[in-house]
């Protein structure tokens, strides 16, 4: 396997819940269709995973692409198209993704902005900390319940 496609799988599963290790990545057999399909991850890691390999691809396209991508619009492609072919399962987020104080900055962490524009629209109306979200109100979203307030 081309190391920069080494590196870039490696990195796709370091994001991922499962997280193999070095000595496991290398009993992963690659070429069993579906492969990607026993590893998960958020859509927050996924738009890492983007734009990690969008960088990466700027020194490192050997192996993944078939041509040096010149400029940032194709490597963003390149990197888009990857990620469609190999990524591991998106799964929804629980409650388990955050800490037990939920702040706005967390949140921005943990969520993909599509999640983040949803879970927005779902809190309005609701009463808040100054810093954040209660945990309740989160739970209570994620488990696609409707608001209380």
């Amino acid at each position: 396997m081309n190391k920069n496609l080494k590196e870039a799988l490696k990195l796709m599963l370091f994001l991922t819940d499962e997280q193999p290790l070095d000595e496991d990545f290398d009993k992963i057999n690659f070429k069993k269709e579906g492969w990607f399909r026993e590893f998960h991850w958020t859509e927050k890691n996924e738009e890492k995973a983007k734009v990690w390999l969008s960088n990466f691809l700027k020194k490192n396209w050997e192996g993944i692409a078939e041509h040096k991508p010149f400029n940032k619009y194709t490597r963003d492609e390149i990197a888009e198209q990857f990620i469609f072919n190999y990524a591991p399962m998106t799964r929804e987020l629980k409650i388990t993704d955050f800490t037990p104080t939920v702040s706005w900055a967390q949140l921005d962490e943990v969520m993909s902005k599509r999640e983040q524009k949803e879970f927005n629209i779902w809190m309005i109306g609701q009463t808040t900390p100054l810093h954040g979200v209660y945990k309740s109100d989160l739970s209570r979203y994620l488990a696609h319940l409707p608001c209380i307030d």
